[in-house]
């Protein structure tokens, strides 16, 4: 009887998708706000994406519960032929008093919180919010439940920037501290295969004109 170097293993694709372009991401301002909405900008980027999706051949279409996010998974189930299931764990960052700011005005309305913050961005929250090391957290055990959920299965999850971000992390088993060092544009998709022993990135923030 041969040898097998490595045994066959159940291979789950997922893949990471954020929603289009916001008037707060033009704005550069930190919100995890449900009631944002698309730009007609970020209409374009989603159908300009959504063309190049069904050739990704998924089988499942996950959304966070914004309307940003339903948004843009709505255009990709009209594509794929999806229907679209909401998933209140993939919703976004949780800032708290942040929220509608960008760190420019924290830092200048609030500049003792915000050097206590920056001292540690990664496990300092920010007032009433959730830290980054949190964010990671939760991004784990949900990213472990799709794995066992939709095992086999090639997956796309519509979700946020900092969301994906802690993905990545614990897909490529990097040091939490190397968050902020992750790009994630809007209207990207990164592809990203998960087993019970191994996770293999193909791709990060890519775009339709390099997709």
């Amino acid at each position: 009887m041969s040898e097998t170097l490595h045994p066959e293993e159940t291979v789950t694709t997922i893949l990471l998708i954020r929603h289009g372009h916001t008037a707060q991401t033009e704005a550069g301002k930190l919100y995890s706000d449900p009631e944002s909405v698309l730009t007609e900008k970020g209409h374009a980027e989603i159908n300009a994406l959504a063309q190049l999706l069904p050739a990704q051949k998924p089988e499942i279409l996950l959304t966070s519960p914004s309307l940003r996010a339903r948004a843009t998974a709505e255009v990709i189930g009209t594509m794929t032929g999806l229907p679209v299931q909401i998933v209140e764990q993939l919703r976004e960052w949780q800032v708290g008093e942040w929220e509608g700011r960008s760190y420019l005005e924290i830092k200048k309305e609030e500049p003792e919180v915000y050097a206590a913050w920056l001292k540690d961005p990664i496990r300092n929250a920010p007032p009433a919010g959730e830290s980054i090391e949190q964010l990671c957290l939760r991004a784990q055990r949900h990213i472990d439940e799709i794995s066992q959920q939709f095992a086999g299965k090639r997956v796309a999850l519509v979700s946020h920037a900092e969301v994906i971000r802690a993905f990545l992390v614990f897909a490529l088993g990097m040091p939490v501290e190397n968050f902020w060092r992750i790009s994630v544009p809007t209207a990207s998709v990164s592809k990203v295969d998960f087993s019970n022993n191994f996770a293999t990135l193909h791709y990060s923030g890519v775009r339709p004109c390099t997709l």
